[in-house]
């Protein structure tokens, strides 16, 4: 959906044990159906891309809107790569309950 990593996004994220592969490409409906769960993690990505006339899609989404760092700023990277460990730390958390 969104535009690939760069490499400073990479290379902090590499840093906190995170490896970006590939590139970004548009998800289906059919992927949408068969997910367990959606996490939007970006903020400019707006809700109503899924609101399916499916409710099973529609019920499956989480979205975090974690603000992109678009002048390939080191430090503010760095932040939200940590933002989103802890986000995903108190997912998994949550999911195992």
């Amino acid at each position: 959906m969104g535009g690939s990593a760069d490499y400073v996004q990479k290379s902090v994220a590499k840093k906190f044990g995170v490896e970006i592969k590939g590139n970004s490409k548009p998800v289906n409906l059919k992927e949408l159906i068969k997910a367990d769960l959606i996490v939007v993690v970006a903020n400019d990505i707006p809700k109503i891309m899924f609101n399916y006339w499916i409710k099973p899609v529609n019920k499956k989404v989480i979205i975090w809107k974690i603000k992109d760092e678009q002048r390939m700023n080191k430090k503010n990277i760095q932040k939200i790569v940590l933002k989103i460990k802890r986000k995903v730390s108190k997912l998994i958390k949550r999911l195992e309950k």
